[in-house]
């Protein structure tokens, strides 16, 4: 029996609990995954029981992108993520536009600071919304 392998921030069906939910956490089994719904409310769910959401249609998509201002490109999606879990070439919103985060610097407490394309500086604290790549 083996899982299929997920990515933070993809939208999964959890048959199980027939409840849909956002994978917020991986871990070392590739068997089991940290789900959340709507609410916030958080399980760990094993992958086996899970199924790859359908992607939203088309309008949702594009009411999703005019929330922010900005067009999401080709082959990224929006995730809200806490500053531990950033990466270096997720793309955050400054200035109206979509810039690459090309270092992560001072990991303390729940902020972190992120270096971004340019030599910027911008300071995350709590949620932040970053543009990664889509991953199957």
């Amino acid at each position: 029996m083996t899982g299929r392998r997920y990515a933070v921030g993809q939208a999964v069906f959890h048959r199980d609990r027939q409840a849909h939910g956002r994978v917020v956490g991986l871990y070392p089994s590739p068997l089991v995954a940290r789900l959340a719904d709507t609410a916030g409310f958080q399980w760990i769910a094993r992958t086996v029981a899970c199924e790859p959401a359908p992607p939203p249609p088309a309008a949702a998509r594009d009411a999703e992108a005019d929330r922010d201002g900005v067009r999401v490109p080709a082959g990224r999606m929006p995730v809200d993520l806490p500053p531990t879990e950033l990466r270096v070439g997720d793309q955050v919103l400054a200035d109206g536009r979509l810039v690459a985060i090309t270092d992560l610097r001072y990991r303390h407490g729940g902020t972190r600071t992120m270096i971004l394309a340019g030599g910027r500086l911008a300071v995350a604290q709590g949620t932040v919304r970053v543009y990664r790549p889509r991953t199957a």
